[in-house]
């Protein structure tokens, strides 16, 4: 009888503790991302002319200042006809001008969304722009984004302060490399890092070190457009990026090549950026994209000006580690873009040619694969081999290819 009772007495004591430790952990707050060739997708709802929701797939950009949705969404919700322009992104409503919202993806020198992420079907773009009174943390980490009202508790992390446009949502945080001073816009809608080509020549003849390739290689190649801007850029690491008291450590960077060829940028400039740093908050050297980024909970504090940096963990430079070449996709195929040289291949592969279609890497067809999935398969070790699959003048051919170090 004792021990009944003290058995009664030890589970009403007790079962409070024991029913909280089987609670489940509170669900992190946000909304779920998908990371896509290192830019952030989000599933969100667009509100039709009707009041009803309609799920698309969109891309979120810092770098860009107007949305941008498919011919077929853009007439699906009316806004030729003056309905208003409105889309949920978890339980917030944002809104924007419909007039302000362009009608089909691509044009000259931006890619099709299917270019971009296909096979996934992404359907809008929405830039930084549309989220500017709240407080935006970007969780790399847990793949989550949220979007709160100012005022709020102070976020995690180290603060930078940021420059904005107010007229485009394009912020900038002054940075430290080699001993100088520069500003470099934030862009999570970027997969890669960039930085315009003089700008990069310059560090690089002080620095050839740091040179790692010439031609867009792993990540970096991330547009695979067939234009020389790309394909032909230097990849580099930057020892250290500075940005208040974080330091950012061998970030790699794509500097791109004159777009219109050395002499003609010597003449005009640089056509891309001195156009492209015209929706920036300052006269921008290049971005931080998403290599430099994803090491990071990011909160950005748009009313109060202030970023806030929580490192989640360490940097580990290997992400360009591939056989030497650049592609190009057209459609949902993929072609030899380049051979790219490094200090440590000096000569071409044998075999392979400019133009040349990528069949399969391994087992892994290229045809209809994504970027990702592809980029993956050719990802390794310094030193492995991979089995490629070409198309040659015709005729189908398997030859192998090293992994380089690019670190």
């Amino acid at each position: 009888m004792r021990k009944a009772i003290a058995f009664m007495f030890a589970t009403l004591l007790f079962a409070p503790l024991i029913a909280h430790a089987r609670k489940p952990a509170p669900a992190p707050e946000g909304v779920p991302i998908i990371i896509d060739s290192g830019r952030i997708l989000l599933d969100v709802s667009f509100i039709t002319a009707e009041g009803k929701e309609r799920k698309a797939l969109a891309w979120f950009n810092m770098g860009m200042a107007a949305p941008v949705l498919s011919h077929e969404l853009y007439a699906e919700l009316g806004l030729k006809q003056g309905a208003a322009f409105a889309v949920k992104v978890g339980e917030k409503q944002l809104e924007a001008p419909a007039e302000k919202v362009v009608d089909g993806d691509g044009g000259v020198g931006v890619p099709t969304f299917a270019h971009l992420f296909a096979p996934r079907r992404v359907e809008a773009m929405l830039p930084a722009r549309m989220f500017t009174d709240y407080v935006l943390r970007i969780d790399y980490g847990r793949r989550l984004i949220s979007i709160n009202a100012p005022g709020g508790e102070r976020p995690k992390g180290s603060a930078v302060p940021i420059l904005i446009n107010a007229d485009t949502g394009v912020i900038a945080v002054e940075a430290q490399i080699d001993g100088q001073s520069w500003s470099l816009a934030i862009d999570a809608g970027s997969g890669y890092s960039w930085m315009r080509g003089d700008v990069a020549r310059d560090l690089l003849v002080r620095h050839p070190d740091w040179k790692r390739a010439h031609g867009a290689i792993g990540p970096s190649n991330a547009n695979m457009v067939d234009f020389r801007f790309e394909k032909e850029g230097d990849v580099f690491r930057a020892p250290v990026v500075r940005i208040g008291e974080i330091e950012l450590k061998q970030v790699g960077f794509l500097a791109t090549a004159p777009v219109l060829g050395s002499f003609a940028e010597g003449v005009f400039g640089d056509f891309f950026w001195d156009n492209w740093r015209k929706a920036a908050a300052a006269p921008v050297i290049g971005w931080l994209g998403g290599n430099a980024l994803r090491d990071y909970e990011l909160t950005i504090d748009y009313p109060n000006r202030m970023s806030y940096w929580l490192r989640q963990r360490s940097s580990v430079p290997t992400e360009l580690n591939q056989p030497p070449i650049t592609l190009v996709r057209h459609g949902d195929r993929y072609f030899i873009g380049g051979i790219v040289q490094s200090s440590t291949n000096a000569e071409s592969p044998q075999g392979i040619e400019t133009g040349d279609e990528l069949i399969a890497v391994g087992d892994v067809a290229a045809r209809g694969a994504s970027k990702d999935s592809l980029l993956s398969a050719l990802h390794g070790a310094p030193g492995d081999r991979k089995r490629l699959t070409l198309e040659h003048h015709g005729v189908r051919l398997e030859t192998e290819m090293v992994v380089e170090s690019f670190e």
